[in-house]
């Protein structure tokens, strides 16, 4: 229709289909705390820092200690997993450098102290025998039983691991008002 192909749509404004839109789920402050607190021990770190840092999870789950600079309180995140491949950002934005405080330093520093897989080459969120983490087994085995325990509704299609970054964007925004932190934060290419 734009480059003067065709004189009329051929979908008419009645046979189209509804798109419905949903609001995104967001969790509140004290709702992310009672979350962080009743996980189990051993995905402790891995749900602190997608609270706090607003990294996707497949961006964490492609973390590897190389991009952890615990004397800077930096994380790089330089690559992501994606159907169990490691791959490039999911946009230009996506790579950055995501600044962390005190109380995340502390809990990264612990967690590598504790972990076997601890070499620069090594994931920092890794399964027993070193490997990387599922994203549909963390969501449905860690996740949604943490949720259903708190009470927590979990919209279908809304609650996985994207809320964190949600709830991260709109705990920034409540604080600062800057969109524009948000957006770089959480790497969105736009606002």
């Amino acid at each position: 229709l734009d480059n003067d192909l065709m004189q009329r749509p051929p979908i008419r404004k009645s046979h189209r289909p509804d798109c419905k839109r949903f609001e995104k789920t967001a969790w509140t402050a004290e709702q992310l705390k009672l979350i962080l607190e009743n996980v189990p021990r051993d995905y402790s770190c891995l749900f602190t820092c997608i609270a706090l840092t607003g990294l996707r999870l497949g961006e964490l789950l492609a973390l590897e200690w190389k991009h952890v600079d615990l004397d800077a309180g930096v994380i790089k995140g330089e690559q992501s997993l994606w159907r169990g491949q490691i791959v490039a950002p999911k946009t230009i934005g996506s790579a950055r450098i995501v600044p962390y405080g005190a109380v995340l330093g502390e809990i990264l520093a612990n967690h590598k102290r504790r972990s076997l897989y601890n070499q620069l080459g090594n994931f920092v969120f890794c399964k027993p025998d070193g490997d990387f983490f599922n994203q549909d087994v963390l969501r449905k085995d860690v996740l949604y039983p943490v949720l259903d325990r708190l009470h927590i509704p979990r919209p279908k299609r809304s609650a996985g691991f994207h809320a964190f970054g949600h709830s991260a964007a709109s705990l920034i925004n409540n604080r600062t008002g800057n969109l524009k932190l948000a957006q770089n934060l959480l790497g969105h290419s736009n606002l």
